[in-house]
């Protein structure tokens, strides 16, 4: 059962032990599960309070599939670089920027997302959410016209 809703997106935490979570929130996501369209990008950001210091951090991010966690490899995971203030001091309040490329080559699936920020000085996470999400199609536009320089129209298609 998902346990908290901030910003239209409901997660679960899944076991931030040297954290707290106050806010997690995927841009464009209003419902549950988040759907995702292939080719697209999401923003996403998470905010938390340290429990412990650390250096620096990593950000983690799984496609959990029937219960099995398959890695989602991200850009740059490094979590300074994602607009978290290194090093980190304990207590002090992290809001992590990131942004998550949907592939067209990705199955339509549904699955659950966990993304984790992990302290590299302790290797436990500061954060970690869960929560489900499906991959679909994008939505296809089509243009149709008579000749060129002529009356277009965008008809929108579901697949």
């Amino acid at each position: 059962m998902l346990s908290k809703s901030v910003s239209a997106t409901q997660f679960k935490d899944c076991g931030s032990e040297v954290g707290i979570i106050q806010a997690f929130d995927v841009k464009d996501c209003p419902t549950i599960p988040c759907i995702f369209h292939k080719g697209n990008t999401y923003a996403m950001n998470m905010t938390f309070q340290a429990k412990a210091a650390s250096a620096s951090a990593t950000v983690v991010v799984h496609g959990v599939i029937a219960g099995i966690p398959v890695p989602f490899p991200i850009p740059d995971p490094n979590a300074c670089h994602l607009n978290c203030k290194c090093p980190i001091n304990e207590k002090d309040v992290n809001v992590v920027q990131m942004a998550i490329d949907v592939l067209s080559t990705y199955p339509s699936i549904s699955l659950y997302v966990k993304i984790e920020i992990i302290s590299d000085d302790l290797k436990q996470p500061y954060s970690c959410v869960l929560f489900p999400a499906q991959i679909e199609n994008a939505p296809r536009t089509r243009l149709v016209g008579w000749e060129t320089g002529r009356l277009f129209e965008i008809l929108h298609q579901k697949p």
